[in-house]
């Protein structure tokens, strides 16, 4: 004589279980992860240094413009639109070129400057052959006369080139 098992009951299925088990491993399961991910920050991350105190800013005795980057702080940066041109020379291929220049601060006029470069960096690029730019040597002779060129064509208000990608198809 079996008797059929009611809601009353409360008794799971045969291998089943009940919403109070499912939640109680659930939350058993949270707790080691967060003890888990706690104790791996805690080993696994170094602990940093204090920061050094701000230094106080520039007198007129220090050195202005000092700075700890290859540019001033408030120096602009003037993205040019990417640059594709075809190279000269046998096997036929083309260069992209993204690239910015950094202009000093207050710089007025800054979409001539942009577009004068820019002009100029093609007509450079489309003389070149692959030889030319392969290699460090060559991407290093290539980023020197990028420099050269966009401070001549800035007349002092051009600080640098930043290439931002550089691709040979």
């Amino acid at each position: 004589m079996a008797q059929a098992l009611t809601k009353a009951d409360n008794v799971p299925a045969a291998g089943g279980m009940s919403t109070g088990d499912l939640i109680k491993s659930m939350v058993v399961a949270v707790l080691l992860g967060i003890g888990g991910g706690a104790t791996f920050g805690y080993f696994a991350i170094p602990s940093t240094p204090a920061l050094p105190a701000k230094e106080a800013p520039p007198t007129a005795t220090s050195t202005a413009g000092v700075t700890d980057g290859r540019f001033p702080s408030d120096a602009l940066e003037i993205a040019i639109p990417s640059i594709i041109v075809d190279l000269k020379g046998e096997p036929r291929s083309r260069v992209r070129l993204d690239l910015s220049i950094v202009a000093v601060h207050g710089t007025t006029r800054t979409g001539v400057l942009k577009d004068e470069v820019r002009e100029d960096i093609i007509a450079f690029l489309k003389g070149l052959t692959v030889a030319d730019i392969q290699g460090v040597r060559g991407f290093q002779n290539l980023r020197e006369q990028l420099n050269d060129r966009a401070k001549i064509r800035g007349r002092g208000s051009i600080l640098g080139v930043l290439i931002g990608g550089f691709v040979i198809e």
